[in-house]
């Protein structure tokens, strides 16, 4: 058996019949190659926006941290995000096209990898929207039939026992069509999971949108949005304390976050 000192795995995805996005993308090298504005950072990854032909696409090129039996054992976030969006496919999420990706292992360590999607045409993030479109979420119509699919899509998701983990309104695209869409993306730490750690993982994924949401909308529409996501006309008790550990996400989990020895 041939043990391969270095090991690159890329896929070009079936459709990418254009000869420009083919030839960008052909390898994980190219795609390292490229330049474009940057969209966002992170702390082991970053995004670049990269304009081929008439269209928009969206780079995103992962180098992992940390010390090397920690990228033995991790994840390929790459891999794992292309999977996740294809789940939210299936389950009748809108989610970017995946254009291609793939990951490079040196020694079996994860060394690099990336993933490429083709950008939504005339659509912005949640976030940015606030900032820049408040007359938007003033409009009833509007945001009634935004924060309805949000809730239907978030209800999809845990529904199945799957938790986002990253579930921010600058991971939920919004068309300027009309009917306008909404989009999933960026979801490389989602995963399946039961029991507590998935009733955890809700609370934290509803408590990551409430966190925007607050800022923005008043607390009736975001009771209406946690009704929507429900199913329900009106909220048991039940409800009403697992909305209370929603809204209270944050805060307690500061004061844990602070040392005993201030506890006095």
């Amino acid at each position: 058996m041939r043990f391969a000192v270095s090991d690159t795995r890329w896929t070009v995805c079936a459709g990418l019949e254009d000869q420009g996005p083919a030839e960008s993308f052909s390898s994980l090298d190219r795609v390292f190659e490229l330049t474009g504005p940057l969209a966002s950072k992170g702390a082991f990854c970053h995004v670049i926006r990269v304009r081929v032909g008439d269209r928009d696409y969206y780079v995103k090129r992962y180098c992992p941290q940390g010390k090397h039996v920690r990228k033995a054992l991790g994840r390929d976030h790459a891999e794992t995000e292309c999977r996740n969006l294809a789940y939210f496919a299936r389950l009748g999420i809108p989610v970017p096209k995946v254009v291609a990706r793939g990951s490079q292992r040196t020694l079996g360590l994860l060394r690099r990898g990336a993933l490429v999607t083709e950008g939504i045409p005339l659509s912005t993030d949640l976030q940015t929207l606030a900032c820049t479109r408040p007359d938007l979420f003033h409009d009833r119509r509007w945001l009634s039939h935004i924060l309805g699919l949000v809730a239907d899509y978030v209800h999809r998701l845990h529904e199945d026992g799957f938790a986002h983990r990253d579930l921010k309104w600058r991971n939920i695209l919004v068309t300027t069509g009309d009917p306008p869409r909404v989009f999933f993306l960026d979801c490389p730490s989602g995963r399946h999971t039961s029991g507590p750690s998935l009733r955890h993982s809700i609370i934290r994924d509803l408590a990551m949108l409430d966190k925007s949401a607050r800022m923005v909308l008043s607390r009736t529409i975001r009771l209406r949005f946690f009704r929507r996501y429900l199913g329900r006309t009106r909220l048991s008790p039940e409800d009403r304390a697992l909305m209370t550990r929603i809204m209270t996400f944050e805060s307690r989990r500061r004061w844990l976050a602070v040392p005993q020895s201030l506890n006095l």
